[in-house]
């Protein structure tokens, strides 16, 4: 019995070496911030084209857009297991005066991959190659200024929290010394506490857990929020060794070194100690806590202040709880005329429900077509930019043979 447990086992484990994890990650964070440079150095990799991530507004006004843009790269770690890391940037991110919109669109893509699952599994035959697109994590990247978060700071990750594991990161560290970059995380952290914001906090279960996971999961927190620093460029040291790193007139810094920066633990964070534990975390606690708003009719006021969190567990408060057991006791006194009428209510808040779903995803595919418009226009613009440079190219070659057959 033994050797046939081993065997399924060994076999379940080929199959995941062969099929590979699918997990999806989104960076969030202003222009300048570092986001793109810092996808590649996780990546180990160019992905994102630095120089076109640089937004500017369409018109004379002081809006820009921001966009979603979606990048799939595949990685092996040292034991062979494959990893399809989806990564959505975040261009144009905190870079209009009113940044409200912001949140709407981010939200709004995660909440449509929700639905997607939602409604993959309310079917009667579901399709076998249906894809998981439900964010896994999302890196906020934050500008260190000294003063802890900012009100934009606060207001993302009170709205995102609920919906998806946010990670604080405090980018480019290396233009902070060690005093400095210790005073910063611990007024961000301060802050994340005072507004009680449901940031991912390694959770775990006290009763349920090894003395190494514990002693890992404590050391994780220690660092929050993570510093790092990012490079697109690798250099030799001269005996052989290549090293992601920034060059400085002093020298070459390692982005790699844990002694300057938390690039690597925040990297073995996500692709391996806790991967598994963001995606169990995201369909067992932030996607079920979804499911069960939308199908009670409550998800239009979901992730808007609609129910305290404990950051800690990630779980809904004991006042919510309470108010639960409290209705349930009441229930039983509800005669027949009211239980119709709230039938009916239940009812009509139902069809609300998905009345204002169907004004958002409406919405959401507006937005995604004008970007479409707008990436047309931009592609045809650069198109008749090159033919008039293939023009004045043929017309300065011509002319230069015209002067020669004078000469």
């Amino acid at each position: 019995m033994a050797s046939i447990i081993e065997a399924s086992a060994a076999l379940r484990k080929r199959k995941n070496l062969k099929r590979g994890i699918n997990f999806t990650l989104m960076v969030v964070g202003e222009s300048g911030s570092g986001r793109s440079t810092f996808v590649n150095t996780l990546c180990g990799q160019q992905v994102v084209d630095v120089s076109t991530t640089i937004m500017l507004p369409t018109d004379t006004s002081t809006q820009i857009d921001l966009q979603l843009r979606e990048e799939t790269v595949e990685l092996e770690d040292d034991e062979g297991v494959k990893i399809q890391l989806n990564i959505i940037d975040t261009p144009g991110f905190g870079d209009s005066l009113d940044n409200s919109q912001n949140f709407n669109v981010i939200s709004d893509y995660i909440r449509h991959q929700y639905d997607e699952i939602l409604l993959e599994e309310s079917r009667v035959r579901r399709n076998p190659r249906f894809k998981d697109g439900r964010v896994h994590c999302c890196l906020y990247l934050i500008n260190p200024t000294g003063h802890g978060l900012k009100e934009t700071d606060v207001e993302f990750i009170k709205t995102l929290g609920a919906l998806v594991n946010v990670i604080p990161i405090i980018s480019k560290a290396d233009s902070l010394t060690p005093a400095e970059l210790k005073l910063n995380k611990k007024l961000i952290m301060e802050d994340i506490e005072y507004y009680h914001l449901p940031i991912y906090n390694f959770p775990f279960e006290e009763s349920d857990i090894s003395d190494e996971d514990y002693a890992t999961n404590m050391r994780l927190r220690s660092l929050m929020p993570f510093s790092i620093i990012g490079s697109n460029e690798v250099y030799d040291l001269g005996d052989g060794t290549l090293i992601r790193g920034r060059q400085y007139p002093w020298g070459t810094l390692d982005v790699e070194d844990p002694t300057v920066s938390d690039f690597v633990h925040l990297r073995n964070t996500l692709l391996i100690s806790h991967l598994h534990d963001l995606k169990d975390y995201t369909h067992e606690i932030l996607y079920e806590r979804y499911r069960t708003e939308a199908l009670s009719g409550g998800a239009s006021n979901y992730g808007h202040g609609s129910r305290s969190i404990n950051t800690e567990t990630g779980a809904p408060s004991p006042g919510a709880s309470g108010k639960a057991s409290l209705h349930a006791a009441d229930s039983e006194s509800i005669d027949s005329s009211k239980l119709q009428s709230g039938n009916q209510d239940t009812y009509l808040a139902r069809e609300e429900q998905i009345r204002l779903e169907e004004e958002r995803l409406k919405a959401f595919e507006e937005r995604v077509q004008q970007e479409l418009l707008m990436k047309r226009q931009e592609l045809l613009q650069r198109e008749q930019e090159l033919r008039d440079i293939e023009e004045r190219i043929e017309k300065e070659t011509r002319l230069k043979a015209e002067m020669g057959t004078l000469e």
